[in-house]
């Protein structure tokens, strides 16, 4: 039922860290490969994916098909008007790895703030990584400009925080699925030198052979299932370091978790 991924662990920080059940009706900014829409497809009542791309979405209309209740919306988060229909519909949003490719992060939380029915929960996770190498258009010096943006939304923000794998979880990770995957890196053709990184997922290496790696998605999706579940033998995959908050921004993994509060 999903798509084949790289390496499926922010998957595992959004169960352990965000609440879901059943009755959940649950939406995701930035679908990406489609892989944690799936999976949210069969922990949830409703799904709804939102996509800036339209080859991407159209790519993962199949996933429609599979999952009665899953739903690709085309939509800029940041217009407010094409997220007027959806406004309030939602009990958990999740957004992995999608707010460094906004040029508006006031808007991407206002768009979180919309989605949003009052009490419901949020979690965003990206990458802040230094100007010399971010492969996004955003980033952030300090957690204050994110509580800022996200109360200006009208949201609380309950904890921000640095994720890191556990050792057991960070050594596992490494031999069996980030050489693997650095293998095969290398074995294509690097980008071009000054070519800009991708920014949506129909720019990436991955969408371009598509069709080629959804053949051996069973096969790519048995080895990720086994090695997440190695990966979290031994309980909780991930760290979160709260004392990270208090500090500025360097290179990490940043989790911001929240809610909608549930009157004005």
């Amino acid at each position: 039922a999903y798509p084949p991924t790289s390496f499926p662990v922010r998957d595992l920080l959004v169960l352990e860290q965000l609440a879901l059940a059943p009755s959940d009706v649950a939406c995701e900014l930035g679908i990406g490969s489609g892989g944690t829409t799936a999976r949210l497809a069969k922990l949830c009542a409703r799904v709804t994916g939102f996509e800036i791309s339209a080859p991407t979405a159209n790519a993962l209309r199949y996933l429609e098909a599979r999952h009665g209740n899953l739903s690709i919306v085309v939509a800029d988060v940041t217009d407010a008007y094409a997220l007027a229909p959806f406004a309030g519909g939602y009990t958990r949003l999740v957004a992995c790895d999608t707010l460094e490719h906004v040029a508006s992060p006031a808007g991407f939380f206002r768009a979180v703030a919309t989605l949003l029915a009052p009490g419901a929960t949020f979690l965003v996770t990206f990458p802040n990584e230094p100007v010399a190498r971010m492969h996004g258009v955003t980033r952030f010096d300090h957690q204050d400009d994110l509580r800022i943006l996200a109360s200006n939304a009208g949201l609380e923000v309950t904890r921000i925080a640095s994720a890191t794998l556990t050792p057991y979880a960070a050594a596992l990770a490494e031999g069996l699925a980030y050489k693997p995957i650095s293998t095969v890196r290398a074995l294509r053709r690097s980008r071009p030198a000054g070519e800009a990184p991708p920014q949506t997922f129909e720019r990436t290496h991955f969408y371009k052979k598509m069709e080629t790696w959804r053949k051996l998605a069973p096969a790519i999706n048995a080895y990720w299932y086994g090695v997440l579940r190695a990966m979290s033998a031994r309980g909780p995959c991930f760290e979160l370091d709260d004392r990270f908050a208090r500090e500025p921004f360097t290179d990490t993994q940043v989790v911001v978790l929240g809610r909608k509060p549930s009157s004005p």
